[in-house]
């Protein structure tokens, strides 16, 4: 009889150590096979069947993306400008659900998130440099990175990314007009 149960036992706790899952909260476990939805552990552990469910990873936490022009884009008075700014982005997650447009997107894809996500990022911004003109770019930055932080809200949540901040760093023409500008607004004070 003993013969019997231990083997059992045996079976059993590796049954259960195959099947355990501990999600950290900066990396949902994505859990599919057995049902029609898959179960997101978030920051907390469950089971999965082993051989019948699989457990697929996705990073949820903060990403931090450089966003610079690559080449000089015009501003409203037609004034190339680079610009290079931050954004702090992250996974679309709300009552430890990560969205399943995120999934679809970005399961099992460490390499290509950061460069969809950046790429995304530099087309709105240069879709709102071509929107203002260098003076207004130059002197409120803070309005600027906001209208292309809100510019670029639906284009994230489309891929199921939430903007934390959009920041600009530097601004730099070609020709020195920035310094220039610099020197007449000291000029005028």
């Amino acid at each position: 009889m003993l013969y019997i149960i231990i083997p059992i036992v045996v079976l059993l706790l590796i049954f259960l150590f195959a099947g355990y899952v501990k999600a950290p909260p900066n990396k949902a476990a994505i859990i599919t096979g057995l049902s029609k939805n898959p179960r997101v552990l978030l920051g907390k552990s469950g089971f999965k069947e082993p051989f019948f469910e699989r457990v697929d990873w996705l990073e949820v936490g903060q990403i931090n993306i450089n966003v610079v022009t690559e080449d000089y884009i015009p501003t409203k008075d037609f004034i190339n400008i680079k610009v290079d700014a931050i954004a702090q982005v992250a996974m679309e997650v709300s009552n430890n659900q990560v969205s399943p447009v995120a999934m679809r997107n970005f399961l099992n894809r460490k390499a290509d998130v950061r460069s969809m996500i950046t790429e995304s990022l530099q087309g709105n911004l240069r879709e709102i440099i071509g929107t203002m003109d260098l003076r207004s770019i130059c002197q409120d930055k803070a309005k600027f990175s906001q209208e292309v932080k809100q510019n670029a809200e639906q284009d994230m949540k489309e891929l199921g990314i939430r903007i934390l901040s959009f920041n600009v760093q530097n601004v730099n023409d070609k020709d020195g007009l920035i310094d220039d500008l610099g020197i007449d607004n000291r000029d005028t004070i």
